[in-house]
């Protein structure tokens, strides 16, 4: 990697993976812009509707592990070219759709592609660069990630403005066909496994419908409610499933979907994918509260309250670079701890926004938040992946892009349990699924269920910082994976 050709590679295979980095989170964001119009468009109602976020995210978190310790065995460029291939095609699908329920199951597809583009990127990264230098390599797919988050609200409003809502999946084709032509003809192949060893189908089959119940339980368990036969018997079910994939992982299986191992055994990994799923509990239901503040408490436009949140996205965008580095010189733990206590602070802080805030006190809420998770994210990155060796880069990067989207979809099920408690039911469903109230919410009560919500979010992001606290020296890790 020290000769001209090899620093020319990995740049190549940075700008590849960054892309990837960037589609996920550019593609969820979009399309929640999107989502009145594709409801006004296909006549369809709120039932329908919250499935179009849900099948994508639900997807793409049920997959991770699975295609990432595919790619291990299989290849990970065959994987990730696979990948972008997947997304491409459902893109174009999507956006032919005439129905609510074509929409839905495309967009499913399109998750499953997003999947092994998700889980893969990492682990290419982490494949490619040496030690010194897979903090900042990690720390800039960190700044598409957030890049991503940030620029979507913007070219989504844009593009639906200006050309409808199906151009925002055909925006993904150019963008596609890109990669998939550049993988091709620059990236090369790495197995670290035989195929020869075998894919572990039944506990593949445990995770994902482990996975897939509890995540549905927890979508609707705010509005079905929590005792509902329904949603105690996913969530019965669901655990049922989890024990038993954990017996097939520990006793049945000889190459095991998760080696168990990696979190008896390996303190680093285990604490830091564990801080890693309490961060994005904590922090995921932020910008979507606010946004229903801003527009129905505030009474500001979209547009406005639109460029307030993205203060937010934009602190992340820039510190995770800077963190990154820093990570390479001085290890993950003080960063990765400090991080996550400056956003249990800032969440701290947002619970005490009232129906009169100023802009400045909103502004700088949210860039300390900002700040907080830019510092958290890629040194925490940096640890998961340099804490196991080549050979299951795959399953670390799957299981850490299982924690974030499980961490997602529980802290959106954390909105509407928390908000739910200051509001009518019909209200949170409509606040759930990104719909405004308007004059049906009463303003003191809203103000008070954010308020609650982001309390509930500053405990769990006290537990994410003792989990981050506890995960040793990072040195030996290191050592042990190189």
């Amino acid at each position: 990697m020290n000769t001209d050709v090899g620093s020319r590679y990995k740049w190549t295979v940075l700008l590849i993976t960054t892309v990837g980095a960037f589609m996920a989170p550019l593609d969820g964001s979009i399309v929640t812009i999107a989502i009145p119009s594709i409801a006004s468009s296909m006549e369809i109602g709120l039932e329908t509707v919250v499935w179009i976020p849900l099948a994508y995210l639900l997807l793409l978190t049920v997959l991770l592990v699975n295609v990432g310790r595919l790619a291990d065995l299989q290849g990970r460029k065959n994987i990730y070219t696979l990948g972008f291939m997947i997304f491409t095609a459902a893109s174009i699908l999507c956006g032919t759709s005439s129905t609510g329920l074509q929409l839905v199951f495309f967009r499913a597809i399109q998750g499953a592609g997003a999947a092994m583009i998700a889980s893969n990127s990492p682990t290419i990264v982490t494949d490619t660069f040496p030690s010194s230098e897979r903090g900042k390599a990690l720390g800039i797919n960190a700044m598409a990630i957030y890049a991503g988050l940030m620029t979507g609200p913007v070219i989504g409003g844009v593009l639906v403005q200006s050309f409808g809502w199906r151009s925002i999946f055909y925006v993904n084709v150019p963008i596609g066909i890109f990669v998939v032509t550049l993988v091709a003809l620059k990236l090369k192949e790495t197995r670290t496994r035989s195929a020869s060893e075998g894919f572990d189908l039944a506990g593949a089959l445990m995770l994902s419908g482990f996975l897939a119940l509890f995540l549905v339980a927890l979508t609707l368990g705010a509005n079905l409610g929590w005792s509902s036969a329904l949603i105690l018997s996913m969530l019965l079910l669901s655990g049922g499933m989890f024990l038993t994939f954990l017996f097939i992982e520990s006793r049945l299986s000889r190459h095991p979907t998760l080696e168990l191992s990696l979190f008896t055994r390996n303190r680093l990994f285990a604490a830091a994918n564990i801080a890693a799923l309490l961060s994005y509990v904590a922090i995921t239901g932020v910008t979507f509260v606010l946004s229903i503040y801003l527009q129905d408490v505030q009474g500001l436009d979209p547009q406005t309250a639109g460029l307030f949140i993205i203060t937010m996205s934009t602190a992340m965008a820039l510190l995770s670079p800077v963190s990154g580095w820093l990570s390479d010189r001085f290890g993950s733990r003080l960063l990765s701890s400090a991080g996550m206590l400056v956003v249990t602070v800032g969440l701290l802080l947002m619970s005490r926004l009232n129906a009169t805030s100023s802009a400045p006190d909103i502004v700088s809420r949210l860039a300390l938040l900002g700040v907080g998770f830019g510092l958290f994210s890629s040194p925490n990155t940096s640890a998961v992946m340099g804490s196991v060796d080549r050979r299951k880069l795959g399953l670390a990067a799957g299981t850490l892009g299982t924690m974030r989207f499980m961490g997602q979809s529980i802290g959106l099920a954390l909105v509407g349990a928390v908000i739910a408690t200051a509001l009518p039911p019909q209200t949170m469903l409509q606040l759930f699924t990104g719909l405004s109230a308007h004059d049906a919410v009463a303003r003191d009560e809203f103000v008070l269920g954010m308020g609650n919500m982001f309390l509930a979010g500053a405990v769990i992001g006290g537990l994410g910082t003792l989990a981050s606290l506890v995960r040793g020296r990072e040195r030996s890790s290191r050592e042990l994976s190189s």
